[in-house]
Order: C-alpha cells, then sequence, then structure tokens
C-alpha cells in the first residue's frame, strides 16, 4: 500500500537579536510548509520566494535532514515529490535552512515509520546547522537562549518575550551568505568591546520582557558581529537608522542578514509598517520586502 501525503509546518526564526550570536533564537510566525507526496524519485518543487534557492536536490535541508532521519532510522527514505513554500526566501536571515533541516527531520522520521526522541532530533538538527539558535526555534518554537556544556551538550533556556512585542522584517533584494558573513568577523577584540558585550547580552533578555525603549536599544547595540556584516549590505544600515527615526524600539540584524529585524509594540506596527514600506520602495523598489510577524510558541507540526 503506497505512503498517504504528508505536510509539516515549521516556523522561521530570527536569530542573535544583537548581542545573541550563535546563541539566541525566537521563532516567528512566518512558516515554511512542505507537502510529501510518494513519487518514482526524489524531487523538489519550491513556490513563492522560496523559488530564489537554486539548491540541488541533494543539498536541500529538507533532503538532508530526511536523509539523517533515515540514517537513525535505519532504513531508507521513501522517494517523493517535495512541494517548499514560505513567505520569505532564503539568505535573509529568517531560518530558512533551520526551518528545512528540523522539517526534513520530522517527515523523514515519519516515512521511515520511527518514533525518534525530540532530543535526539534537536540534536541532529543542531549539528547538520552547526550552531542552535535557529534550530532550537524551528523544532520547538518560542524563544531560547542555548547554552554549550562541558560534556558537549545543549541547555536551551526559555526566554520570555512581553505579550506586545511584535516584529517587522525588511528585506532587501539581495541574499547574504552565511559563510562570507561569518569570514568577515574579527578574529580578535579589544578587551572594552568585550566587556560591553557582555553587559548587553545580560540586559536583552529583560529588554525583551519589559519592551522598555531605552533597555531596548542598548541592548541591542552590537559591534562585534552586526557592525563588520553592515559593511556587505548595501542601504541596511540606513534601514536601521530609519527604522528609528520612525519610532521603532529596536532595529538590528537578523541573524546573518541580509535581512532587518525591527521590534515594536503592537500598538506602534501598523505606522511603523507602512513608513518602512515607503522607505523600501523608495531603496528597492518591488524588490524589497516589508513582513510583519509575532513570535511563535509553536514548534515544528507534522499533519496528514
Amino acid at each position: 500500500m503506497p505512503l498517504a501525503p504528508l505536510q509539516v509546518r515549521v516556523p522561521g526564526s530570527t536569530s542573535n537579536v544583537g548581542p545573541g550570536f550563535d546563541a539566541f533564537g525566537i521563532a516567528v510566525n512566518l512558516f515554511l510548509e512542505v507537502r510529501w507526496a510518494p513519487a518514482d524519485t526524489t524531487s523538489v518543487e519550491r513556490r513563492g520566494p522560496m523559488q530564489e534557492s537554486l539548491l540541488a536536490v541533494g543539498q536541500d535541508p529538507i533532503v538532508r535532514g530526511m536523509r539523517r532521519a533515515a540514517m537513525l532510522a535505519g532504513r531508507s527514505v521513501p522517494p517523493g515529490h517535495l512541494t517548499v513554500s514560505a513567505p520569505f526566501p532564503p539568505g535573509r536571515g529568517l531560518g530558512a535552512s533551520g526551518a528545512g533541516l528540523v522539517a526534513g527531520l520530522v517527515l523523514g522520521a515519519r516515512l521511515c515509520g520511527r518514533e525518534i526522541a525530540r532530543d535526539v532530533l534537536l540534536r541532529e538538527a543542531i549539528e547538520l546547522e552547526g550552531n542552535p539558535e535557529n534550530a532550537v526555534a524551528a523544532l520547538l518554537g518560542g524563544a531560547h537562549w542555548s547554552l554549550r556544556l562541558a560534556d558537549g551538550s545543549f541547555e536551551h533556556l526559555t526566554v520570555d518575550l512581553h505579550r506586545d512585542l511584535r516584529f517587522l522584517f525588511v528585506l532587501p533584494p539581495y541574499p547574504l551568505d552565511t559563510r562570507r558573513a561569518r569570514e568577515i568577523l574579527p578574529p580578535t577584540v579589544p578587551f572594552a568591546a568585550a566587556a560591553a558585550q557582555a553587559q548587553r547580552a545580560g540586559a536583552l533578555a529583560a529588554a525583551l520582557r519589559t519592551l522598555k525603549p531605552q533597555l531596548v536599544r542598548a541592548a541591542l547595540e552590537d559591534a562585534l558581529v552586526v557592525a563588520p556584516r553592515l559593511k556587505l549590505l548595501t542601504g541596511v544600515g540606513k534601514v536601521i537608522e530609519f527604522a528609528y527615526e520612525a519610532g521603532a524600539l529596536g532595529a538590528t540584524l537578523s541573524g546573518s542578514g541580509s535581512g532587518v529585524l525591527v521590534l515594536a509594540r503592537r500598538g506602534d506596527v501598523d505606522a511603523l509598517e507602512l513608513r518602512l514600506k515607503r522607505r523600501v520602495e523608495r531603496l528597492w523598489g518591488e524588490s524589497g520586502m516589508v513582513l510583519r510577524a509575532a513570535p511563535e510558541d509553536e514548534g515544528a507540526r507534522l499533519k496528514r
């Protein structure tokens, strides 16, 4: 009897959020949707903004996740046609890779007929992704600060967010490759800069819980990771400056970029979104995007 089609919905995510480099991720209600249907060979059809991805089938994060799940199960993944869509393109700092890996792991486990514990799936997603923040947000939902322990495992600490916190994502018409974004980072930093970064990291959770404007802005400042990356991103620094002028609580790169994360209160987001859309149109015409989102508590969800 042939296998029935399956669907999985995985939240996108914003990560780093200023000083939370390779540690902090927040799931958002912008979803990667993947549908699997039985077929003679494995293929990937990308729709909407995801069509921007030119990855070969074997390099696609969903397929990689499915193959890792099959390896854990000791079985082979049955061939099938994957239909993939999301409201955002890859390479914009919204966790497309992490969401794809999680989608593949969840799909692969079900297709192989094996129950794989969530902590095992999470460990594998982090290993495939190379860092924890987007993978944790994609699988678990919510906001988490991940800390590597002495034995190499991770502790994922839940971060409470203010109920009025909302996001706007300003997406340029070009991606930023994660590898390139890492290559530009300084190999060493001055002691004073490291000390200031530690202060901001400690304040970030309180800023997101209280939404005190001065605290949010101070906690999002980042000279170690964001500042070097802005040199690679034409026009993005000006967008961050404009977001503050337009009334944003905070603005910084989302993940490694190229997208900008803008923080606002629920009651202010309409007016701010309108102003940002006008600025994006002047900068990039119809090629830029502004997406509205909220924190998402639910992680990856499988359905038939």
